[in-house]
């Protein structure tokens, strides 16, 4: 299919995007497709340390449910359509009672949604789905670079705050009593 073929297509709608099968994986991105690429081993890791992290935390604490990469998010529901699949996401209690639009997609944003780049993503789409997820309701989005070692912690009306591995990240309001070392939801570095 060349771009022509693309821009002139109707808009995909979000029956027709929860009806698709789940691999290959699709964000929908104002009624168009957009496929993931497949993630890299370190990508996945960091994204199961980071499953695991905030499982162990909220799973024992009944604060919500913790899910990886496969759960869709609306975050633009004006036609054409947003879903966005973040790489790791939470949603509290008081959030989950929210109806699917379709199959697995949430109306709105998690409470955190939390993406971990790779060398696809760029400064911008990293910029349009943290201003997404804000708009649609999120409470936080963590980006996570693992070159850098480094996690961003963007919350509304508050500027980015970038951490080391050498700091701790907190759930502030939107995950209460959560706190990690940054360094604990990165893989290993090998030497």
């Amino acid at each position: 299919m060349t771009t022509q073929d693309i821009t002139s297509a109707p808009p995909v709608t979000l029956e027709e995007y929860a009806a698709l099968p789940k691999h290959p994986r699709y964000e929908l991105v104002k009624g168009v497709l957009v496929e993931l690429m497949v993630a890299s081993e370190e990508h996945e890791h960091t994204g199961s340390l980071v499953n695991w992290r905030l499982s162990s935390h909220v799973f024992p604490n009944g604060l919500g449910r913790v899910y990886l990469s496969n759960r869709g998010y609306v975050t633009g529901s004006d036609s054409p359509a947003t879903s966005r699949m973040p790489d790791v996401s939470f949603v509290s209690n008081a959030r989950l009672n929210r109806p699917d639009l379709v199959g697995m997609l949430y109306d709105g944003a998690p409470d955190l949604a939390v993406e971990i780049l790779s060398e696809s993503n760029t400064p911008a789409e990293i910029r349009q789905k943290i201003g997404e997820y804000m708009g649609a309701g999120g409470k936080a989005v963590w980006v996570i670079d693992i070159d850098a070692r480094m996690l961003t912690v963007h919350t509304a009306g508050a500027p980015p705050v970038t951490l080391t591995e050498a700091d701790t990240v907190d759930g502030e309001d939107y995950l209460p009593g959560f706190a990690c070392a940054v360094a604990d939801m990165l893989p290993a570095i090998e030497s």
